[in-house]
Order: C-alpha cells, then structure tokens, then sequence
C-alpha cells in the first residue's frame, strides 16, 4: 500500500473516531489498558520495522491534518502522537554499542510526575514503566512548559535511527498484570519517590492519582 493511499485511509478513518479495523484501539479510543497498549506494539511488531514506521507516521500526519481543521481543538479527549511515543518506547531498544545506554523521552512538554525524582536509571522507559512482563504508563497528557514542543515524526526517526527494532510479542495474562502491577507499587524506584516539584512544592494526592492511573490499566478483562 502507498503511503499516500495509507494516509487517505487513516484520515477517513479519523473523521469516523479512528474507527478503521487496521488501526489498533489504543489511537481510536479514550480509555485503554496495558492489553490495549500490548496489543498495540505487537500490530506494530508483526509489521516489522518499515512498516511500523511508516504507519505510525501517517498516523501523526492525519493527526496534524485533523488539528489544523479542527483549527487547534481537540474533540478526542487524547493525544494520538502522545500514544505513539508510548509505543516507541517499547518497540525500539538501545543499541548495545550505543554511547548512550537509554534512549530519551520524547520532548513534548511536562507531565504531572516529578522527574526530578525518577532518574532515567530507574525510570528507562519514562513516562512508560515495565514490571515484570507488563508495560503501563505512568501519566498523560503534556503541559505546555514554555518551549517548542518536539515534532512528533521527528521523535519516531529518532527511535527508528538510535534504536534496536523490537521482535518479539507481548504476552500477558490478567493474573500476570494485577501481580505486576502490585510489584510496580511495592518496587523500590516507585518507593524512592517524593512526590514534590523542582521547587519544593507538593503534588497533592500525587502517589495516590498516579497509582490509581496504573490500577485502571490493570484491569484488563478476563479471557
């Protein structure tokens, strides 16, 4: 498929709520869960890498088209380009003969975290966390923090130039969520916390808000 009929595609299928079968739930609804999120990287690892790239790009294309006919209002509740940096995060590794032994996060504004107290060492896969077998997202939605936010493609050729392609799925259980999930919690990076900002200010109910964020995704239905 070209990617021009691809685009075409994801546009009709964004005026009708990202309806299109091909596109995984987790860019076509608000709500999602860590098997939404699995089932996402493993469309893409099925993909392989050029492919991957290519449809999470048209994805940020029709994204940008829908914005700026929207005039800047976003009607969805969420951010698609947001979601995919999530995905990024997990489907490319760092090279093992990287300089760098982490690759970054995507520079899209503030979360409501304070990475201050989350060094990239215990937080690798920021704002996604893995424990144990299962990948949860640890805040949404960016703030504006007063500088240009990156270009989302830009993020992707980012991780597809520094990073090792995923290749292997994602398997999970809900039994297997819920325990790791509980260990996530209990974990010493998550106890090492304080929930404060740079300046000594507090987050106010900011473990529980973010622990409860990870609940959610936990409650993935029985199979």
């Amino acid at each position: 498929m070209s990617a021009l009929k691809r685009l075409l595609i994801l546009l009709f299928a964004m005026t009708l709520g990202l309806g299109h079968a091909d596109v995984p739930k987790l860019f076509s609804e608000q709500s999602f869960t860590s098997i939404t999120l699995a089932t996402a990287v493993n469309h893409y690892v099925l993909l392989g890498k050029d492919e991957a790239v290519k449809e999470l790009e048209d994805l940020s294309d029709a994204e940008a088209a829908e914005t700026e006919k929207n005039r800047g209002f976003n009607s969805r509740g969420f951010s698609i380009n947001e979601r995919i940096s999530w995905v990024c995060r997990i489907l490319f590794e760092p090279k093992s003969d990287a300089r760098q032994p982490y690759l970054r996060p995507p520079k899209f504004g503030k979360l409501n975290l304070p990475v201050k107290f989350m060094p990239i060492e215990d937080w690798p896969l920021f704002p996604v966390v893995l424990s144990g077998s299962t990948y949860f997202v640890m805040s949404e939605s960016y703030s504006d923090d007063n500088h240009v936010p990156e270009e989302p493609k830009h993020y992707i050729e980012y991780c597809r130039d520094n990073g090792v392609f995923r290749t292997t799925l994602i398997k999970l259980t809900r039994a297997q969520i819920l325990k790791d999930a509980d260990a996530l919690h209990k974990s010493a990076p998550w106890q090492a916390i304080r929930w404060e900002d740079d300046d000594g200010s507090g987050y106010p109910m900011g473990d529980q808000w973010t622990w409860g964020f990870i609940q959610k995704q936990a409650m993935a239905p029985a199979k």
